[in-house]
């Protein structure tokens, strides 16, 4: 389903450049993420997320020539690419983190927070780092896409907000994931904050109360977007058992 610059504007605030930007790209060829997609920003979350989370950069101040610049955006592309190959089981998770760190050979802007991030992404099960992570390793599964942040010349004051917000914007996805496929994820075995926190009755209301203070940090930078998220949460409910 298409969804234009406007909407990312009158919806979710996020800056008009930027969802142009994103919404009018040409999907990358070559590319297991964008496979077989005809736009490069169809209503998902893993792909809403991205023009999304550029916005909040934008607006901790990095530039729009700085995060819209082609060698970065095809960076994140191949990042991208990599991620969903190992969240297909195609590649492993080392193979995962080798390809990228390849990648940023020569273009990392601060050594110690990509030095924090290697360590932290190391882990077997993805626990709280330094600045890095949650307290439930489900809602740590995408962080790989932190990388990016590495490529970008942040300072520090910047990389604290980047990563505060990421992790208020980042896991509110994943809730909306987790709550919609929370019987599918069950039946598999796969990660689901639901079933990470207690399952039935308990398990939901303690992932609802995640989201709710999600998106009262997401208010700090984004009120629409805050606004537009805090609309969705009627529609996850018809998931939720006896709602």
């Amino acid at each position: 389903m298409f969804i234009s610059a406007n909407q990312f504007e009158r919806e979710m605030g996020v800056n008009k450049t930027i969802g142009k930007f994103f919404v009018d790209r040409k999907p990358p060829e070559n590319n297991s993420f964008w496979k077989k997609r005809l736009l490069y920003i169809s209503f998902g979350n893993g792909f809403v997320s991205i023009p999304v989370y550029y916005d909040i950069l934008f607006r901790i101040g990095i530039s729009l020539e700085i995060l819209l610049n082609e060698e970065h955006i095809l960076f994140m592309e191949q990042l991208m690419h990599n991620a969903i190959l190992h969240e297909k089981r195609e590649i492993s998770l080392q193979e995962e983190l080798n390809a990228i760190r390849a990648l940023l050979k020569g273009r990392v802007k601060n050594e110690a927070y990509y030095e924090s991030l290697n360590l932290y992404l190391d882990q077997p099960v993805l626990k709280t780092m330094g600045p890095f992570g949650l307290p439930f390793p489900s809602l740590n599964r995408a962080d790989v896409f932190l990388y990016i942040l590495c490529d970008l010349p942040l300072s520090e004051m910047q990389w604290q907000k980047a990563i505060r917000y990421w992790y208020a914007l980042h896991p509110t996805y994943l809730i909306m994931d987790d709550v919609r496929d929370y019987a599918k994820d069950k039946e598999d075995g796969e990660e689901n904050v639901v079933i990470e926190l207690g399952e039935g009755t308990e398990g939901f209301e303690k992932t609802l109360e995640l989201y709710r203070g999600n998106c009262e940090t997401i208010q700090e930078i984004n009120p629409l977007l805050a606004q537009f998220l805090v609309n969705s949460e009627e529609d996850l409910m018809v998931f939720v058992p006896g709602q």
